[in-house]
């Protein structure tokens, strides 16, 4: 299980920054709204979670927020 949840935590990174840069690039300018959602489509599919990936990601979560209770 913990190399699906650091597989999860890899992609969802990896996503997140992309898509932070993609819209950076679309408010200055460089890119257009177009262009920036055909961008934000491609990498949320390239960065998806499979489903055993996402079950552990959950179950991770939930584990997280037992010990924070």
């Amino acid at each position: 299980m913990e190399k699906l949840v650091m597989a999860a935590f890899d992609k969802l990174q990896k996503r997140e920054h992309l898509l932070r840069v993609a819209r950076e690039q679309m408010a200055l300018g460089r890119i257009t709204r177009e262009e920036f959602k055909g961008r934000e489509a491609r990498i949320l599919e390239e960065y998806a979670l499979t489903v055993s990936e996402q079950r552990a990601y959950d179950l991770y979560l939930r584990m997280i927020g037992k010990r924070r209770k």
